[in-house]
């Protein structure tokens, strides 16, 4: 797993301050995320108990099928209904574990969220630099939407490179030869492996 696709991971459980009514709440989940893998209280998790907590508390906050639909584009109206909660329990599944794998034996980052930026009513920009202590420092932007569920990610763009643009292009890819179920037999090889790169999550 290269160090842009572990950043990558990083990225989906940082905390954004969008408004100040639920900077506490945000703040929480993103100390909650990172605690599971830092603290001492979780030292004897397994790596899959350690993905089962992760999992848990990013979806109690956040809906990430509008990541992965947004990903798949014109590409999830393919899926059958049963084929489409798969996708995305596997896609899930498989974020979660590039995020575990990839930060076991890093230390833990530095976060520093800037400003946010209104691109109009409904959509705003989080830049957000991660900074870890061997000095390597990256720069992330994510991109949010309002939706009746609240404020949910759509986008996140690491080192200028957009994670929903690299998804969409690799499940094009995908279904001008394959189908549903050749996708999810892909994603659940993709889950047995040890080392995972979020940027070739179909490959």
């Amino acid at each position: 797993m290269n160090f842009l696709s572990m950043i990558a991971c990083v990225a989906l459980f940082v905390v954004l301050p969008v408004q100040a009514n639920e900077t506490a709440k945000l703040a929480t989940t993103m100390e909650a995320t990172l605690d599971v893998m830092y603290l001492d209280a979780y030292k004897d998790y397994t790596s899959a108990q350690q993905q089962d907590a992760v999992r848990a508390i990013v979806e109690d906050q956040y809906d990430l099928e509008v990541l992965i639909r947004r990903a798949m584009a014109r590409n999830w109206s393919l899926l059958t209904a049963d084929e489409q909660v798969q996708v995305r329990n596997l896609i899930d599944q498989l974020i979660v574990k590039s995020f575990v794998e990839g930060m076991a034996g890093k230390d833990r980052p530095i976060l520093d969220c800037g400003a946010v930026i209104d691109v109009t009513s409904k959509r705003i920009e989080v830049p957000v630099v991660i900074s870890f202590p061997s000095g390597k420092t990256f720069n992330v932007l994510y991109r949010l939407g309002l939706l009746k569920t609240g404020w949910q990610i759509y986008d996140i763009v690491a080192e200028d490179i957009s994670i929903v643009s690299n998804y969409r292009q690799q499940f094009d890819d995908h279904f001008r030869k394959g189908n549903g179920a050749q996708l999810i037999e892909k994603l659940e090889k993709l889950l047995g492996q040890e080392e995972l790169d979020v940027s070739t999550i179909i490959l």
